[in-house]
């Protein structure tokens, strides 16, 4: 009983101190180093910082295909430099060509039918245009001749059958009375054919013949435009074919830089508003860098201020900035560090600077602290709004 009570006190007393302990050990700050690499001195005293995104001076350009298909042709490799309208990737267009021999072939046919279309109506017109030009004096002429011939026909028979009624012993010539008459009546007849002629050719075309031939020249005429506007369709049908074709081959919309290549042969690439790029490209020559600005620095911020970018890594050299442009549009920033003390629930103003002597080694998409000349304190004094009382 004794031994307990003075164990306890002495229990107790050693987890006290071993608290006091731990908890000191806790609070006492690690110790640090010294930094690997001495940060860079900022020039400016006063200054607006943010973090920067390098990018081509044309932005880097997501090139698409304007049609799925299977990619057959590359023509270009990371790091190519191209010209506007160079081609980059081609898909299969297997079935473009033989759209456009089918193309070419309903051509030549609707070609043949406008022609065949065409002569109809050519001689609709002819026969509408001699229908016109009756009576013409050579028919008349003609079919008089053929009423003089057929009268002297006509009497010559009528004088033989008379010589043979006048003939009193006929001997012979008896039977040929009937021959004679019947020759009689045919001349008649044909005088009267031919003098029926000679009417009919004198009172030239009938209008309801003309009405006729003109109505055929008219539909004929019709039939020929539009065998040529089958043709025109044609025409258009082979442009859309060739149009088709081209769609299939991917080129350049500017002259740049390969960035990256994400297109293989035997690939099947979509097409659409959320398919894949098959190639980024940009015009490198001036490498532009988009600034993240806060908004709640934005007031602060003096467009014709000096500007430096810090290259992030072991170099940490600094490269000055020329302004180029401002963003007129504040939006939820994107362009993250990674940096645990980084916030993102944060609106920005991004603000374009272009660099004047880059590194070689610099690239699209690296990260850089930008760090902009602040307005004057005392102008931003002067400019901000005076407190109410």
């Amino acid at each position: 009983m004794k031994l307990r009570l003075i164990a306890l006190p002495i229990l107790a007393l050693g987890g006290f101190a071993l608290t006091g302990v731990a908890v000191a050990r806790f609070n006492t700050p690690p110790r640090t180093g010294a930094a690997p690499v001495a940060p860079p001195a900022i020039p400016f005293p006063d200054r607006v910082a943010g973090v920067g995104l390098v990018e081509p001076a044309s932005e880097t350009i997501l090139v698409g295909a304007h049609v799925g298909g299977v990619v057959t042709k590359v023509f270009v490799k990371e790091g190519a430099r191209v010209a506007a309208g160079d081609p980059l990737v081609e898909l299969d267009a297997r079935e473009a060509d033989a759209r456009i021999e089918v193309a070419k072939a309903a051509r030549v046919s609707a070609v043949a039918a406008a022609e065949t279309a065409r002569v109809r109506a050519a001689a609709a017109e002819l026969r509408v245009a001699e229908l016109r030009a009756h009576p013409r004096r050579e028919d008349v002429a003609e079919a008089e001749a053929l009423v003089t011939a057929r009268r002297s026909a006509l009497d010559d028979a009528r004088g033989r059958l008379d010589r043979l009624l006048k003939v009193s012993d006929r001997g012979t010539t008896a039977n040929e009375q009937p021959t004679l008459e019947f020759a009689v009546a045919f001349t008649t007849a044909q005088v009267a054919e031919a003098e029926a002629r000679l009417i009919r050719v004198k009172a030239g075309t009938y209008p309801e013949d003309l009405a006729v031939a003109a109505a055929d020249a008219d539909a004929a005429g019709r039939e020929a435009q539009a065998m040529l506007a089958q043709v025109a369709a044609a025409d258009a049908g082979i442009r859309q074919a060739e149009v088709a074709r081209e769609l299939l081959t991917v080129r350049a919309p500017i002259a740049g830089t390969v960035l990256r290549l994400d297109a293989h042969p035997g690939e099947y690439k979509a097409a659409g508003p959320n398919a894949e790029a098959l190639v980024r490209l940009g015009d490198i020559s001036t490498l532009h860098v988009r600034t993240d600005i806060d908004e709640l620095d934005a007031w602060r911020f003096d467009p014709a201020g000096q500007a430096v970018a810090t290259i992030r890594g072991g170099s940490r050299a600094q490269v000055a900035l020329r302004f180029v442009r401002i963003i007129p549009d504040v939006a939820p920033k994107r362009t993250l560090t990674g940096e645990n003390a980084e916030r993102i629930d944060t609106r920005v103003v991004q603000v374009i600077y272009a660099f004047e002597n880059p590194p070689a080694f610099l690239q699209p998409g690296m990260l850089v602290d930008v760090a902009v000349a602040a307005k004057a304190t005392k102008a931003a004094a002067a400019t901000a709004p005076s407190p109410s009382n």
